[in-house]
Parts: C-alpha cells; sequence; structure tokens
C-alpha cells in the first residue's frame, strides 16, 4: 500500500512510526509546513519515506491517507479523499463544525462506497472489548448508569498554539473519547443530548470556558475539566454489577465480573486502528473490527456538537 500522512507533529510522528513497521506498506509520502517537523523527521531517519514541506497534494496514486493535521485543516484533505475515492484514517476530531460535518454528509451521499474511520484509540483497550461483551450479554444487569469524565488538565496546551482559538471544541478535542467508549461498549450511537458549558479556573485568559457537561437521555453523564491533571475515568453501575475506571486503575464487582479482572483500560499502541484498519484495506482483516465506521463517526460528532441522533 501507498500511504499520504499529512501532518507530523506529536500524533503524525506516532502514526509515521506504525506505518513504516508495517509490512503491508511500501511507501509513504509526508506533507508538513512547520521546519521543525522536517528536522525531527531528518533526525529520526524514517524508512520508506519522502518528506515535503510544501501544501499537501495529491502528487501521485495513493491507497490510504492519514491526516494528522491541525482539526481545523481536516474538512478539507476529507473532502478531497471522498472525491477520490482514496479511504483515510483520522486524528479525532474528525472535523470541527456543524458546517463541515455536513459537507461531509453531502459527499459521503455521493460515495456511499467511501471507507473511512478515526483515531478512537479507547476501543482498543482489552478492558472495554470485554465490558462492551459483557453488558451485551445482561452480565450488569437489566439497569444501567454510565458516568464518564475526560479531565484534560495540561490548561497550557488547551490555550497555546491551534488549540487556543476561541472556536475550539473541547468536547470534539477530548471528551468524544468518553462518548465514544460510551456509545460503543452499549452498541448504541442514537441519543437525545444537552450539552452545558461553564468555567471553574482562575486562570487566564479568562474566556476559555474549560467545563463541559453532555447528558444523553439514556442514564448517561460525560464530564470535561482542565482544573485537574489529565485522565480519563468511566463507570458502569448496573443493578447486577459495577465497574470504576480512574486512569489506569480499575475497580470493579470482582464475583460478577472476574473476566475484566486483569485487563487494562489503557490502549496497548498508539496505532491499533491504524492497523486494524490497514489490514482491513487489505483483505487481511474480515469480520468484527474495533475501529469506528464512518456512520459511528458522523454519529458522535453529531453528538459532540448537541445534534440529535434519533
Amino acid at each position: 500500500m501507498k500511504v499520504v500522512l499529512v501532518g507530523h507533529g506529536k500524533a503524525g510522528m506516532e502514526l509515521h512510526k506504525e506505518l513504516t513497521a508495517n509490512s503491508l506498506i511500501q511507501s509513504i509520502e509526508v506533507y508538513d509546513p512547520n521546519p521543525r517537523s522536517y528536522t525531527i523527521f531528518s533526525a529520526n531517519n524514517f524508512p520508506k519515506t519522502h518528506f515535503s514541506s510544501g501544501p499537501f497534494v495529491f502528487q501521485n496514486p495513493a491507497d490510504l491517507l492519514v491526516i494528522a493535521s491541525p482539526d481545523h485543516t481536516h474538512t478539507e484533505y476529507i473532502s478531497e479523499s471522498i472525491q477520490r475515492n482514496i479511504p483515510s484514517f483520522v486524528e479525532k476530531p474528525y472535523v470541527s463544525s456543524c458546517k463541515d460535518l455536513n459537507k461531509i454528509k453531502n459527499l459521503t451521499r455521493l460515495n456511499p462506497a467511501y471507507q473511512s474511520t478515526s483515531n478512537l484509540i479507547l476501543r482498543s483497550a482489552p478492558l472495554f472489548q470485554k465490558t462492551k461483551e459483557l453488558l451485551a450479554s445482561g452480565r450488569f444487569g437489566s439497569k444501567v448508569f454510565i458516568e464518564g469524565k475526560y479531565l484534560y488538565g495540561r490548561w497550557e496546551k488547551l490555550v497555546n498554539g491551534w488549540r487556543g482559538h476561541k472556536d475550539y471544541s473541547v468536547i470534539l478535542g477530548g471528551l468524544i473519547h468518553i462518548i465514544d467508549i460510551a456509545c460503543y461498549v452499549t452498541s448504541n450511537f442514537k441519543h437525545d443530548v444537552d450539552i452545558k458549558h461553564s468555567r471553574i479556573t482562575s486562570k487566564e485568559p479568562r474566556d476559555v470556558l474549560d467545563f463541559s457537561q453532555v447528558t444523553f437521555f439514556f442514564s448517561l453523564t460525560t464530564n470535561f475539566s482542565t482544573n485537574v491533571e489529565h485522565r480519563r475515568d468511566f463507570a458502569i453501575y448496573g443493578d447486577n454489577a459495577w465497574i470504576e475506571i480512574r486512569g489506569d486503575e480499575v475497580k470493579l464487582d470482582v464475583d460478577k465480573l472476574p473476566e475484566l479482572q486483569n485487563l487494562t483500560p489503557i490502549p496497548l499502541k498508539k496505532g491499533a486502528l491504524l492497523n486494524e484498519f490497514i489490514s482491513h484495506l487489505s483483505g487481511q482483516c474480515v469480520g468484527e473490527h474495533f475501529y469506528p465506521t464512518l456512520s459511528e463517526i458522523i454519529q458522535l460528532t453529531d453528538l459532540c456538537l448537541g445534534n440529535s441522533t434519533l
């Protein structure tokens, strides 16, 4: 496979490492105008790769487009890949606004066979995969309440650089991981939703709303906050069993859920979903997969933007 990678920052470089290690990948074209990215690229001596610091264009045939550029640039690149029918793997968030999402919806209606996914990496953690199975089999009981928190921390990351733009969505940029896991383990992406934003920090600048709450009308509440350490929390309370996850710490009803006792909620590696998607495109991955479908991504983005998916 021939791959084009757009964006070679922290996320892009991690995905680049996965691509170079994947035996199915023949060549990689990397585009990033940032001089620092080229310096890092040169120092690492990536194999199978050509680097360009010019604007991104499809100069050669490609089998996959990997997008790891700033969030607000995603729509342009996804749109071109749809029109060229080149599958895409996109760092979250997929797009950043209702306008962008509607554009993608319209384009994919014209090309319903288009294949695309997003790096919602928590799905690859063994604990969540097994939790999905146990929820479906009724092991948590007939009534469940789900609560999730994305504790962003890292205030300087939120207010500096391209994330510091007033329209940057902390829900699409962080909390979407928790929303995805809630929908993934319950196999339900259709909800009414209510979103509230507020401010709980005393840090500058004062126009940044650092706390968001998303309530789904199926007994789920998710919160986002920057006033704490960086951590992802998730809990399921059922009338038969329960589990609480705080970062990498797991507490659960061992007697009722012994299968979950030694499983980790942490993704095993950054490129797990990327490698699975590549295997699927190459015809080597059949049956169930963990990466999100384009339909799921569109519904998740709608929810994160406050739109009902019912």
